[in-house]
């Protein structure tokens, strides 16, 4: 009897776990954001307008591109101030 009490302890226990886990995983990551370029793109009949989509991600492309360029240039520059910290100890 005993057992059968911890069994149904440990499996209730990680039933709780598992529905923590599940609802943290649903309501931390972005999943509706990545669906939202393809909502946005939709006509109103429901049929998704496959030329704004690739629109819309080439445009996200370039973001990212210019973006990369301007770290590349303050690389290149030699604007960017790097500071290390911590101990000097050397094993």
């Amino acid at each position: 009897m005993k057992s059968l009490r911890y069994l149904n302890t440990v499996l209730t226990l990680i039933a709780v776990l598992l529905t923590v886990n599940i609802w943290t995983l649903w309501n931390m990551t972005p999943g509706g954001e990545a669906l939202s370029v393809a909502t946005e793109a939709e006509a109103a009949n429901g049929i998704p307008n496959a030329g704004q989509q690739r629109k819309e991600i080439v445009d996200a492309v370039k973001r990212v591109n210019d973006d990369t360029n301007a770290i590349k240039n303050l690389l290149a520059n030699g604007t960017i101030k790097v500071r290390i910290e911590g101990n000097a100890s050397q094993d």
